[in-house]
This record gives C-alpha cells, structure tokens and sequence, in this order.
C-alpha cells in the first residue's frame, strides 16, 4: 500500500492559529496570576478555527486520563457532509502544564496522523469506508466482550489504517532523535525517545507482524521526499 501524506495545507493554517491563540491565551495567563483556564483555551482555538472554514472543532474533558502526560487527543470521522476532526483538551492534565510550544507540537502531530486517515478516506470512497469499521470500533467491541484495555490497544494498534498514521508518526520521532539513522535501524535502543514505538512494545513482541509493519511505514515516511499536495 502506498503512503499517504498529511494535509500539509491544513497543518501550515493550524499552525498560524496555534501561534495566534497561544499569545492570547498567554497573554490571559499574564494579567490571571498564571492560572489556568482550558475553557477558554477551547473557545479560543474555536473562535479562531470557526472563520477558516477548517473541519475542526476543539472541545474541553475533564475526564480522568490513565496517563497523566496525555494532554490531548484527536479522532477524525467521515461522512455525507464531509470530514471533521474533534480535538479533545483533557482539562485535568493541561492544566497547571500548558506550554504554548509543546501544545503546538502536539496538535500539529495530531493532526498529521488524523489527516492521513482523511486521505485513506478519500483514496477508498465515501460509500465503502462507512461499512468498514475502524481500528477503534473493533477494539472496543473486544473489550467490550474480555474487559480488557490490552485487547482494544491491540485491535486498534494492529488495524492497517492506523499502522500507516502511526509510522508518520514514529518517521517524525526519529527525525527528532538524537541519532536518526541509528534510531531507524534500532529502535530498540532509542525506545525512551521514540513515544510510538514505545506504545506498540507495550502490546507487542519485538518480531511482531505489527511492529514490522510500522517500522516499514516510518521508514518509507522517513525516506520520502515530502511535497505538497502529493501522495507518495
């Protein structure tokens, strides 16, 4: 299967507006004795994203994370009125936290992996993608059967569409390394500095199908000559 590329478009407009909304909202901080208030942050990422015409909506959850560390995350969907993508800004592990550079680092990654599945969207068609059903709802269905989160985490990590987000991801990680090439040969050996990677050891063996799939994705990812517009 071929790779396919975020929608470097959307990315470079998000980013514009992450630098708006982040001088806001730091501006907020500095005349609010530096206390947090991720509702607002909400209605500024909206009120900024809402005159683009972006597919994006950003809500805040106060809803407990197990991991601490997970200060958002994204789901993107399809349907007869086209795609979209909720941001969600979990209010209990951002706040006391936010930082204007890592927040955008995280988005804009976010947002990479979930408009590579606008693009699979796109390359298979509206009419089939609505009967296939996502590495997530296959997930939650097992656990829904064993009560085990270890079964969602490995139907959702396996599914082929996440497989190729998720190596985008991991390629942007060990660009980010402190040795690239080292890191994409053996990842083993960098596996604190690589988050994906790591999350899939947690699931998977070493000599897992899964695991090589992802490392054939990041490396093809890593190898790519990114370009506009193109589908690699």
């Amino acid at each position: 299967m071929s790779i396919l590329s975020p929608d470097y478009d959307m990315l470079n407009e998000i980013s514009e507006i992450l630098d708006e909304v982040n001088a806001d909202y730091s501006n907020y901080l500095d005349h609010n004795h530096d206390i947090d208030d991720i509702d607002f942050l909400a209605e500024l990422l909206n009120e900024k994203t809402q005159f683009t015409g972006l597919p994006i909506r950003w809500v805040n959850q106060d809803n407990n994370r197990a991991n601490p560390n997970e200060w958002i995350s994204a789901s993107a969907s399809t349907g007869p009125d086209g795609n979209s993508i909720a941001v969600i800004l979990w209010h209990n592990n951002l706040e006391n936290k936010w930082g204007p550079q890592t927040f955008k680092e995280l988005v804009l990654k976010m947002l990479s992996h979930e408009t590579i599945h606008f693009e699979q969207y796109n390359r298979i068609g509206l009419n089939q993608i609505l009967g296939i059903e996502s590495g997530s709802q296959k997930g939650q269905k097992l656990k829904a059967k064993t009560g085990k989160d270890r079964d969602y985490q490995r139907s959702y990590l396996r599914d082929s569409h996440e497989l190729m987000a998720y190596g985008h991801d991991l390629s942007e990680e060990i660009k980010l390394s402190t040795n690239p090439e080292k890191a994409l040969r053996n990842p083993e050996a960098f596996i604190e500095e690589l988050p994906v990677y790591n999350q899939y050891r947690k699931i998977f063996p070493i000599n897992a199908k899964p695991l090589k799939k992802l490392l054939s994705y990041a490396a093809r990812y890593t190898n790519a000559i990114h370009s506009e517009n193109v589908h690699i």
